[in-house]
């Protein structure tokens, strides 16, 4: 019996595997080396692709970015490689500069879960003890309560 057991929890423990998610952008080094300054921004499209993301303000900076990340089993997934290619453009919309940022050129971000209540909403605890007070003025609804 015990044996079983143990080959039962051996089996459980070795098949919970490892994989690498690539996310976002897929970088072929081939046609990265095909990118350089002075191209128009109609061939970078027409090489690269839509860009994951375009800056806002101006428009003038194309955004391709890539991660790769570690899963194991039900963990939440790990970073493990990030991969941002920004290419700027001047107005006459041909490649000014390119630009290459890994995981370690970003800063990691910790986000804070907590709730935000807005101001004025909060409730004291008085007002939770006699919340209820006064909201009920029917005879069904009194009728239908405990008392």
């Amino acid at each position: 019996m015990h044996r079983i057991l143990l080959i039962i929890i051996i089996l459980n423990i070795t098949s919970c595997s490892t994989s690498v998610e690539n996310r976002g952008y897929i970088f072929n080094p081939e046609i990265q080396e095909k990118i350089s300054q002075g191209m128009d921004k109609s061939e970078i499209i027409s090489l690269l692709g839509t860009p994951s993301t375009i800056s806002e303000s101006t428009g003038l900076k194309y955004y391709y970015i890539s991660n790769k990340f570690l899963k194991y089993a039900f963990l939440n997934p790990q970073e493990i490689e990030r991969t941002i290619q920004v290419i700027s453009f001047d107005e006459n919309e041909n490649v000014k500069d390119i630009e290459e940022y890994t995981l370690k050129d970003g800063r990691i971000i910790v986000y804070n879960n907590d709730k935000t209540i807005p101001k004025g909403t909060e409730a004291t605890i008085i007002q939770d003890l006699f919340d209820n007070t006064g909201r009920y003025t029917s005879k069904e609804a009194i009728a239908g309560s405990i008392f």
